[in-house]
């Protein structure tokens, strides 16, 4: 029998990375976060060319990311009963990794950055799908940002992903494996992420 489907929706949890790569404006804030929210048609068509690029910018990201090598080695040093949820896995540490090497990567600070991607899409909120819209909301409120700077942190978040999961799964209680991966998640994270800017900036397609 095959495995149930895991919804894109529940495992999106990346959001730092997604955010990251917008044009720092309402619209592409809200554009590059709204690609995990499959906005209908109907929306689509109502929304700011802004939020539209930015929506065709997270898929850049997503598309680059799943195709880049050494994130699909990665993935296989993930134990058995770990490996289906790999892929979730690595993208919230790879918020993590974001933060701890911040600097290396962004001018503005990221307490300033936090500030206005909370403004941007608290700005945005009636624009966005439903879901997208309570998301949001709780984001802002939590300040869910923040919290992807910490083992403790990661660990909280796959741990409530793993909650949404309509059937039952062992993704909970992930750490240890992170942990035993750390260096190997690092390094990769550190060629994928210069492998995204350029990539991003060479497209061009929010300029």
């Amino acid at each position: 029998m095959a495995c149930p489907k895991i919804s894109a929706y529940t495992m999106a949890m990346n959001y730092l990375s997604h955010l990251f790569f917008s044009q720092r404006t309402p619209e592409s804030f809200t554009g590059n976060l709204m690609g995990d929210f499959k906005p209908s048609v109907e929306l689509k068509q109502q929304l700011p060319k802004a939020i539209l690029l930015g929506i065709e910018n997270h898929r850049l990201v997503d598309r680059h990311t799943d195709a880049y090598p050494a994130v699909k080695e990665l993935r296989k040093l993930f134990s058995k009963d770990k490996r289906r949820y790999s892929g979730v896995i690595t993208d919230i540490c790879f918020d993590y990794f974001l933060i701890k090497h911040w600097a290396s990567f962004a001018k503005l600070s990221f307490s300033d950055f936090n500030n206005q991607a909370y403004q941007g899409l608290g700005d945005s909120v009636a624009l966005m799908p439903p879901r997208m819209q309570s998301v949001v909301v709780k984001l802002i409120e939590h300040r869910w940002l923040e919290q992807y700077a910490t083992l403790d942190g990661i660990d909280h978040t796959i741990n409530m992903v793993s909650k949404r999961i309509r059937f039952e799964n062992n993704m909970a209680n992930s750490i240890d494996e992170i942990k035993r991966l750390y260096t190997d998640i690092e390094t990769v994270f550190l060629g994928l992420f210069e492998h995204l800017v350029n990539e991003v900036d060479k497209a061009a397609l929010e300029r």
